[in-house]
This record gives structure tokens, sequence and C-alpha cells, in this order.
């Protein structure tokens, strides 16, 4: 069966994006920047700036938040990635600003980044839902380390961790005294924890685009050489093993596209996202760990890899992402008034 047609801007030239991210080049040296501590990220994020340019958009671009403030009026759409910044929640700074100044902006509307970025909370909608979620309890600095109503093996993250930050091999315990002990290191980094019950199995990450009305790319494992097979920081920065297109039975892919039925119809529309869910090869059991908006685009991540098998290259996702948004968007703020 023939992939269904990406969108393709009619004339590219008359669109004005504001690129940000962590390394998009500022005005006026527009090279790759040097990285210090992380990997492949300034190259990364420098490419989607070339690819953007040669789709033919007119872009401005800038490692800086503040440029979305000045941004209304000099641009129509801004291109955002710009989610690490000391601060607490930093995915909702930009897409709050660009509502506020009734701007189109990539990804969804601040109220369901928040939720999206927030683990627990998350958790708790996917349940409301009806989908299957591992069992979850969030932990604040200062509150009592008691163990949760759930069995272990256990499995310790930040509760509003990007790109598994935070995460290492010592996150997964069988002990709850050995979760407790990871727990009070989030707490003493001054994050909250959120710990569930390990699910055995692999990642599995699923990449949908916002289509008529979305489009399922495929499934996606990422490899890992951890115990439990779980991704830590540093497999996700350095990307070193790469991903791997599976298939999942017939039944867990119909189960997993009633799950993406159901997170659009509440949650929709968004640009793209991807549902990261862990699976047992074994016993077919899915549960649904976390959703990601605004995620990874290179050519070797998830969205490329199932992207490509559907004959798109990264191009043609870029430029469909940005045209379906503006539609999106597109007279989303005309009942609005302001309130001074």
């Amino acid at each position: 069966m023939a992939s269904p047609p990406l969108l393709w801007p009619a004339a590219p030239q008359d669109t004005r994006i504001l690129y940000l991210a962590r390394f998009a080049p500022d005005d006026p040296i527009y090279t790759v920047k040097p990285e210090g501590i992380t990997h492949g990220y300034a190259e990364y994020h420098f490419r989607l700036y070339e690819a953007l340019r040669n789709i033919g958009y007119r872009v401005a671009s800038s490692s800086k938040p503040y440029a979305a403030l000045m941004a209304g009026g000099n641009v129509d759409f801004v291109f955002s990635l710009l989610n690490r910044m000391p601060l607490r929640n930093p995915e909702l700074l930009v897409p709050s600003i660009c509502t506020y100044l009734r701007l189109p902006c990539l990804g969804a509307p601040p109220n369901i980044r928040a939720l999206a970025e927030d683990k627990y909370l998350s958790k708790l909608a996917f349940s409301a839902l009806g989908l299957p979620v591992a069992p979850g309890r969030a932990y604040l600095p200062g509150a009592e380390l008691s163990p949760p109503d759930f069995p272990g093996p256990y499995f310790v993250k930040d509760r509003f961790g990007a790109a598994s930050e935070g995460v290492t091999e010592a996150s997964l315990q069988d002990s709850w005294e050995g979760a407790a002990r990871i727990v009070g290191t989030f707490h003493t980094a001054g994050k909250e924890a959120l710990v569930e019950r390990f699910c055995p199995g692999i990642d599995v990450t699923v990449p949908v685009l916002g289509h008529s009305p979305y489009l399922v790319l495929g499934h996606v494992a990422p490899r890992s050489d951890k115990p439990g097979s779980i991704l830590t920081a540093d497999l996700k920065t350095d990307d070193r093993l790469g991903n791997d297109l599976i298939e999942l039975g017939a039944g867990t892919e119909a189960a997993i596209a009633d799950d993406v039925r159901k997170v659009w119809s509440s949650l929709g529309p968004i640009d793209y996202f991807r549902l990261d869910y862990r699976w047992d090869p074994a016993t077919g059991q899915r549960f649904l760990i976390e959703m990601n908006i605004c995620c990874y685009l290179g050519i070797r991540g998830a969205i490329g890899l199932a992207g490509k098998a559907l004959g798109y290259d990264r191009t043609q996702i870029l430029a469909h992402v940005v045209e379906y948004s503006l539609a999106r968007q597109r007279g989303a703020h005309a009942h609005d008034a302001w309130v001074i």
C-alpha cells in the first residue's frame, strides 16, 4: 500500500520562521557551535536549521529564549526545540510566550505540553483513558520515603526529565531500600522523582505525525546493552547503538493503534509526537510509559527511521510538520480578546 502524501509548502519563501534551539546559530555566525559535554546536539540543531532553509523558508535563528518575546509581527511561525533551560518545566516557556503573542508555535498548546512533560500526571491521564500503564508514584523533595503500594522491582527517574536525563543503571532497583536511595539522589539535586514498577521486556517507541487526522509511522525499538534493556541517559545522548524497526504482531499493533486513537481524541491535534512503551515479547504485554512532543528529529532516530521505511526523508517530514502546524493554528486565536 502506498504511503499517504505529506504536506509541502506551495510558497515556502512566504513563511518567516524563528528557529530556536540550544545550539541554534546566532547572528552573525551561522556555523556548528562547539558542544562541550553534550554529544551530537550541536550538529543536530544546525542540520535542522539548514534543512528548514533548504526547503525555502525564510529562517531567523537564535539560541536565546528571549528571541520569542520579540517575534510578534516579525515571523509567522516559531520552530522551537529550546527545551532545556535552568527553570522548572522549560518546555512550556516558548509555547506560552507564543500563545500570548498569538503566534503559531511547533508542537501543541501549552496545556497539552504541560501534561506530556509531567510523566506522573500523564500516567494518570492515560490510565483514565483506559490505557495500560505501569503503576507509579511521585516523590517530592522532603516527602517521606515510604514504599509505594506496588511491589518491585522498581525503576526511578526524574518526573520531568528529558532524554532519560538522570537515568543510569542504578535507576533499576530490586528492593525499595535501593529505590529510596536513588530517589534521595534526585531530591538532593532538587528534582522530583517518579518511581515506577519495572516492566520486563524492551523499549518500543511509536512515532506519530499529525495528518488526516494522524499517521502512525511505525514501531521502533531503541537498542540497549544495559541490565533490563533500559535506556540510560548516555544511550540517549550518544545514540551509539541506534534503533531497529520491529514488528510486534497483529494483536499488539492493533492495540497500540487503538491507544493512539484514544490519545489523539483526547489530546490532539498535535504536530508530531511519540508514545513510548515497555513491551514484553514473551508475553505480549505492553505498558505505556510516557508521551513525547517535539521529540528528536534526527535521521537515525525513531521518526527518521520509521519515516524512511515509508519513503519519507527528513526534509519531507520537516516541511509536513511545519505546514500541518500552520494549518492547525490558522485562526485559532481569532476569538481571543486582550486582557490588560
